[in-house]
């Protein structure tokens, strides 16, 4: 397995808690978190529901793989991820600095770089079909609204 996190760009800036919306890349969307196999692009755990602003690490607390590991783990397995996760028995992410600048390490994160291509292949399938993930024309004024908005992006992933 494999995960990574994505936004699904919302058109306009939510009336309700707007700035919490705001994502790093300074547009407004939802934190998306999915885990998929990197044979098939097969999305088999995701997470959404946050805004834009939340840390793919906070947001993956949330998935299947962090919350009950053995449904999707057993023996020795585990999966890969990117250096904004955790290392756990069952999380793999490529190394930050400074240990991502010793020699083994970097061609440790290398090959693990030609694997998590495959997520990214796998973000961009999803969005590719489902143009409502580049930007969700969703009015979000209430709660309500945020949890519509949700729904859309669950859709979008059954039927992947």
């Amino acid at each position: 397995l494999m995960y990574d996190g994505t936004i699904v760009v919302l058109y306009r800036r939510p009336s309700m808690h707007g700035e919490a919306y705001f994502t790093r890349k300074s547009t407004y969307g939802l934190n998306v978190q999915i885990g998929n196999t990197p044979s098939n692009l097969r999305i088999v755990d995701y997470a959404h529901g946050f805004t834009g602003s939340a840390h793919d690490a906070s947001a993956f607390e949330h998935t299947a793989a962090a919350k009950h590991p053995d449904w999707l783990f057993s023996g020795q397995e585990f999966a890969w991820a990117d250096s904004a996760y955790t290392l756990t028995t069952r999380m793999i992410p490529v190394h930050k600095e400074p240990a991502s600048s010793i020699w083994y390490n970097q061609k440790f994160d290398k090959a693990v770089s030609h694997l998590r291509v495959r997520s990214e292949h796998c973000m961009g399938v999803l969005k590719g079909w489902f143009q409502c993930l580049r930007g969700l024309r969703v009015h979000i004024n209430t709660s309500a609204d945020h949890v519509r908005a949700c729904r859309w992006i669950t859709v979008a992933i059954i039927l992947h």
